[in-house]
């Protein structure tokens, strides 16, 4: 053999075989730029899968431990528990359940019609914020969500979006929230 080839670039059978321990031991790795490189990084991965990392220290020398780590490694220390009982040892006290979101009355906000019939602007608040949804005037139809998370603070802000959204609904006699008005409202704009 030739000096040349601890050189030269790994062979595609020492990158797939570094690929296949990279998944069976869960660790990635740099590709190697030649030959010797990859081999030493096939040891490396070779030795992790043996499971020589998981010797007691006293078994192992500092520099040794270190080289067989890899960063993703769980240590002992950092989990409390065993199985599926097992937690995070530095976890914060288990919250408490997310409480059902506080909801609101639902207040109807405007009316408007349009060739399709009337409909009707809701806002409800949700957790603090204001939801406002379009619905039909009667059961039946799409409803479509307008804005949701207004601020309580808002009202100006919602006083706007009411009148444009009436505003777009009048001028195109479609429901603003629907794609083909949308589609509509590009169309004229760009005329």
């Amino acid at each position: 053999m030739n000096t040349s080839t601890s050189s030269s670039s790994p062979s595609p059978r020492q990158l797939r075989y570094l690929r296949d321990l990279a998944t069976q031991t869960g660790t990635s790795f740099t590709n190697p730029a030649t030959r010797a490189q990859a081999s030493s990084e096939i040891d490396r991965l070779k030795k992790l899968k043996s499971g020589a990392s998981r010797l007691p220290l006293d078994f192992v020398d500092d520099d040794a431990e270190q080289a067989l780590r890899y960063a993703t490694e769980v240590r002992s220390e950092e989990v409390s528990g065993h199985g599926v009982s097992a937690t995070w040892a530095n976890a914060s006290e288990p919250s408490e359940r997310p409480s059902q979101p506080r909801v609101g009355e639902r207040t109807e906000l405007a009316r408007y019609r349009i060739s399709e019939g009337e409909r009707v602007l809701y806002g409800q608040r949700v957790d603090g914020r204001v939801r406002v949804t379009d619905r039909p005037a009667v059961v039946g139809g799409r409803s479509y969500l307008v804005q949701s998370g207004v601020e309580v603070d808002g009202l100006d802000a919602l006083k706007a979006l009411v009148a444009d959204y009436l505003e777009q609904a009048d001028r195109f006699d479609r429901v603003p929230m629907a794609t083909s008005a949308v589609r509509q409202s590009e169309y004229l704009a760009e005329a």
